[in-house]
């Protein structure tokens, strides 16, 4: 016991706290799903209900495939290279930016247009990380970041779209509202 604790101290601090507030998270919706679920007793009477909105899909952890993702492109696209496509609808809508947010978001797809699932959504210099956004089943993807106000220097974006064993591609962009970006990772 003594041993866990030992390293459990020498995790970085940021790391302490995410266990922490997991394990919050774990105790709290425990004690909900058992305060809240159903009791047996008598069937209640028919009545008449309202037309409900379907339910999200199921979440679910996302990964990125194991592997390692094509090499970093020499090149950067912009926003203007977006591509046209024809995703599956969604089972409902996805949620809306919260007040001060701006939303980039898309879907990628392979070269025939089907959607690609895990594609990892770097954000910056940095490698896909376990908690980088991923691409869902449709390949739709969306990323929130803090809108400018009016007196911020406006600030360019590097999103780099990598799955092992297709192409990287590298958007770079300096957001001014919400905005849409489609792409083809093509097959290394």
């Amino acid at each position: 016991m003594d041993a866990a604790l030992a390293q459990l101290r020498a995790l970085d601090p940021r790391v302490r706290i995410g266990a922490a507030a997991v394990a919050v998270l774990l105790l709290v919706g425990g004690v909900l799903a058992v305060t809240l679920s159903p009791k047996a007793g008598p069937a209640p009477a028919a009545t008449a209900t309202a037309t409900v909105e379907p339910s999200a899909t199921p979440p679910r952890v996302r990964s990125t495939p194991v592997g390692t993702a094509a090499p970093r492109p020499t090149n950067f696209v912009g926003i203007d290279k977006s591509i046209p496509v024809s995703p599956p609808p969604a089972p409902r809508s996805s949620p809306t930016p919260e007040p001060g947010l701006w939303r980039l978001e898309g879907y990628i797809v392979d070269e025939s247009g089907k959607p690609i699932e895990n594609v990892c959504v770097v954000i910056g210099p940095v490698p896909c990380q376990q908690y980088s956004p991923k691409t869902d089943e449709r390949g739709h993807y969306f990323v929130d970041i803090a809108a400018a106000g009016t007196n911020t220097i406006l600030l360019a974006y590097d999103f780099y779209f990598e799955i092992p064993g297709r192409e990287t591609v590298w958007l770079r962009m300096t957001p001014s509202g919400s905005s849409t970006f489609n792409a083809v990772l093509k097959r290394t």
